[in-house]
Order: C-alpha cells, then sequence, then structure tokens
C-alpha cells in the first residue's frame, strides 16, 4: 500500500493533542476496569494520531495510561491531516474493531512484542460482518493501514479478525502484537468488554438542527428507465400502509413535517384536503432554504384553523427519528397533540431499532452506497455522516415507542412492529398546561436556520392553535 502509516512503539503523552470532541463517555467503573486492563496487559491496540500529532482514536486509552502512571503509548501516525469527518471515522470504528467474528490465521511475531505480519501468511478460514469489513477498507485505501490485531503464539488472530481480512484483499502488512495463547481469551474478555457510551453533545455545532432536513427524502418520484417507465419509487410505508388504506376526501389531514411534500401535492391533485408544513423546505434542486414557501405554509394552516378548526388527521412521516434531542421529540409531539381535533387521530411512522440491530448484527448484510454502522448513545441516537452533513437518526423501539406515545395520546396502536418503519395511530390528545404548548410552538413553527436567522412569523398560528386548545380541553373537561 502506498500510503506510508508511521508506527511509534513509545510516543510520549505529553505531545499527544486532544481531539476537539471525544464521543465516548466512560463511567467511573468502566474507567477503574480500563485501567486495570492496561496494568495486566499493557496497551494492546495503539492510539492513532492525524499527522498533527491530533489524537483521532484513544482518548479514554491515553487518560487511563495517566492515571496508572505511565508516559507513553504505542501510536500508528497517519500519512496525512485527514478530515473532521474522517476523523470520527477512524475514532468509532476504532472502537469498535475489537470483533472476532471472522476466523483468521496468520505467522505470529515473539510473543510480548510488536511485529508487521505479511499479508501473503494471513489466511481466512471464514469471512463474516461484510458491512464492518467494508468500513474499514474504506479507510484503508484512503489513509493507509491504520488498524492492528492481537494474535495468539498459535497462530489465531483473536481481536480485529475483520481488519486481518482487509489486509488480505488489500495487500498490505498487519501490525501486531503477539500474546500467549493461555493469555489470549483473558485478553479479549478484558478489551470488549463495555467501555461507557457514546456522546455526540461535542458536535453540536458540527450537526445544527437544519441538517436534518437538508437531505430530504423524495417521494412518488418516476423511475426514468424505458423497462419501468410510470412506475413508482420511494414511497412511504406511513402513507400507503397506515393513512391511505381508508382516508377519503371529506377529512382534512397536515402533513406536518413534510419534507418535500410529495405526497400532500399528489393527494391534493386528487381531490383530498391536505394541508403541508415542512420547517426546512428547500428550494427546488438546491440545498437552500425557501423561506418564503416556509411562511406561506404557516400562514396557510393559520387560516384554514380559523375558519374550521383542528384537523382530523395529522400526519408525522419519518419526523420523530430526525429529531436532535430530546426538547425536539417533545415539541413536535406537543404541536401534533395540538393539531389533532378531539376526535381526530395522529399516524406516525418512525425508524425501529429492533430491526436495525438485526441488520447490523447480520453477518452477510451489506448496501451498495454506503456501510451502516450503529453507534448509539444512551438515547438510542446514531450519528451518521450523510452527503457531506453531519445528521442524528434517533431510533425507538415498539416499547419505548409506545410509552412516549402515550404521553401525549390515550390510546396508541402500535402496526408492523417487525418491520424497519413502526406505526403507530392515535387518539385521544392528552392536556398539557398552555405555556407547554406556546413553547412547542415558538420552536416548531419559528425554526432556527442559518446564521441564527429565524423568520418570526409564526405568532398568528401560535395565538389560534391556543385558542382552540383551550376550546378542545373544555369540551373534553364538560
Amino acid at each position: 500500500m502506498s500510503l506510508d502509516v508511521r508506527f511509534e512503539p513509545d510516543y510520549p503523552l505529553d505531545d499527544l493533542r486532544p481531539a476537539d470532541y471525544n464521543p465516548r463517555r466512560l463511567s467511573e467503573e468502566a474507567f477503574v476496569r480500563l485501567q486495570a486492563s492496561l496494568r495486566r496487559h499493557g496497551v494492546v491496540k495503539p492510539v492513532i494520531l492525524n499527522q498533527d500529532g491530533t489524537l483521532v482514536a484513544g482518548h479514554q486509552r491515553t487518560k487511563g495510561l495517566r492515571a496508572i502512571g505511565q508516559t507513553t503509548t504505542p501510536a500508528v501516525i497517519l500519512p496525512k491531516k485527514v478530515r473532521l469527518q474522517d476523523e470520527i471515522q477512524f475514532n468509532l470504528l476504532h472502537n469498535k474493531v475489537e470483533t472476532e467474528s471472522s476466523v483468521v490465521y496468520a505467522e505470529p511475531g515473539p510473543i510480548g512484542e510488536w511485529c508487521w505480519i505479511p499479508w501473503q501468511t494471513i489466511e481466512v478460514a471464514e469471512s463474516r460482518n461484510i458491512p464492518f469489513q467494508q468500513a474499514i477498507s474504506f479507510m484503508t485505501a484512503g489513509h493507509g493501514p491504520w488498524g492492528s490485531v492481537v494474535i495468539d503464539d498459535q497462530g489465531r488472530i483473536v481481536l480485529n479478525a475483520e481488519y486481518a481480512v482487509v489486509a488480505k484483499t488489500q495487500r498490505f502488512d498487519v501490525l501486531a502484537w503477539t500474546v500467549a495463547s493461555f493469555d489470549a481469551g483473558q485478553l479479549a474478555q478484558d478489551l470488549t468488554g463495555e467501555y461507557g457510551v457514546y456522546d455526540w453533545s461535542g458536535l453540536e455545532e458540527k450537526a445544527p438542527v437544519w441538517n436534518q432536513h437538508i437531505v430530504q427524502p423524495n417521494r412518488l418520484r418516476k423511475h426514468t428507465s424505458k423497462a419501468r417507465e410510470g412506475q413508482t419509487r420511494y414511497r412511504s410505508e406511513t402513507w400507503d400502509g397506515l393513512v391511505l388504506p381508508w382516508l377519503t376526501t371529506s377529512h382534512r389531514v397536515v402533513d406536518f413535517g413534510a419534507g418535500y411534500g410529495d405526497y400532500a401535492t399528489h393527494l391534493r391533485e386528487k381531490g383530498y384536503r391536505i394541508h403541508d408544513y415542512e420547517p426546512y423546505r428547500t428550494l427546488k434542486g438546491k440545498y437552500s432554504l425557501d423561506i418564503r414557501t416556509i411562511v406561506g405554509q404557516i400562514r396557510a394552516l393559520e387560516k384554514d384553523l380559523r375558519s374550521r378548526g383542528l384537523y382530523d388527521v395529522v400526519v408525522l412521516d419519518s419526523v420523530i427519528n430526525a429529531t436532535t434531542s430530546l426538547d425536539y421529540q417533545r415539541w413536535v409531539l406537543l404541536t401534533v397533540n395540538a393539531l389533532c381535533a378531539a376526535d381526530g387521530q395522529v399516524c406516525i411512522g418512525t425508524r425501529n431499532l429492533n430491526v436495525e440491530t438485526k441488520y447490523e448484527q447480520s453477518e452477510h448484510s451489506t448496501t451498495k452506497s454506503a456501510t451502516r454502522l450503529s453507534f448509539l448513545d444512551e438515547h438510542s441516537v446514531d450519528m451518521r455522516f450523510v452527503k457531506g452533513k453531519w445528521q442524528r437518526i434517533r431510533f425507538h423501539t415498539p416499547e419505548t415507542l409506545r410509552e412516549l406515545l402515550l404521553e401525549y395520546f390515550e390510546e396508541v396502536e402500535l402496526s408492523e412492529t417487525h418491520r424497519a418503519n413502526i406505526k403507530a395511530r392515535c387518539r385521544g390528545p392528552q392536556v398539557f398546561p398552555i405555556e407547554d404548548y406556546r413553547e412547542a410552538f415558538d420552536n416548531e413553527f419559528n425554526m432556527p436556520y442559518p446564521d441564527g436567522y429565524r423568520h418570526n412569523k409564526h405568532k398568528g398560528i401560535v395565538e389560534i392553535l391556543i385558542e382552540l386548545i383551550k376550546e378542545r380541553n373544555t369540551l373534553k373537561e364538560g
């Protein structure tokens, strides 16, 4: 491999420059276990440094080394300075690379020493965890052989076997630490334990709320090939499976968080009474926000609410999974609760954590476009770099979704809980204090935009919604 990665077995800890972020947060218990592992085994996985000495991966390990009085660490130094998104990808892969799904053998070195294993000696008996190998391949192709393995004195790679599979395929030598076979089991157990949770707060400025909608899904678009001419792609499971089978032109509907508004446009052409609202609607073919259209949607909703009242049907399709914080998750659910008439219903579709987890654990799962890897924080939020933008993806299990929605509605009926998109039909909006509604409306109808801009054209819709909620609550109490 042409990229010249440098290995330093005794890099001074004082020369390290910590990164501005650290996506993993350790508990005190985990930090104590980390120190015990370092005392028992030493550092068997080098930290990764950017070309300028910035610590790309190994933040907690270096803290542990300092805590036990060490002054140096093995380090792999990348051949060039990498972009922020690649720094974070290195960090994530480095934390997750301790896997032995594949079965791989190679030529070991002396016990208790570092050596380079020739790729020609690597023998892959079983190759598994294909998506993970793809992620490693992408990073090694762009930045050189940044990883390492642990091998026992019998030639079995006991940690980071997928990395060795990639090395065989791409034909580069592998940095390895050799252990005695009778120690290998204890080492694997110590290193593969849970060492903290992911914490994305360090990337707040890199993933502002408007990023969630700049890359919006295209719905109901036609195939361009003659073989599939006239056929529709990118349909919505929520609309097609949960709403359209019973929806009539007599229902008044609002599609909240509608993206490009494809379903609303399509249904209006068929005579349905439907409004749509997307706080981050973009100009056609661009990432620029279409503020004029967004304000127009708010004014149209305000006018309709004043003349006809709350809605029979509120659709929330793939919105909960795009909420960037627990506050925004609460605000959007309070807002759809408010838009729903007393006898109306809210139809929701969101991402299923159980299906995602099953996919990630599938040994041979793969996609053509990208490798899917989950790095969930304590709130089941994953951070992904998509089309040049950092995005958060929030997952729910059927159980957590039901528990969440029952806070806002008296009845929650889940369906298709085995699919990637959990569907929920909610009835009977719960009653909340007016000040809670007002806070939600001020945020959902006056979202922040780049450079701190807010349009401040939402006061009319806030006041009419407050008035209608009070009427709804009075009728309910009566």
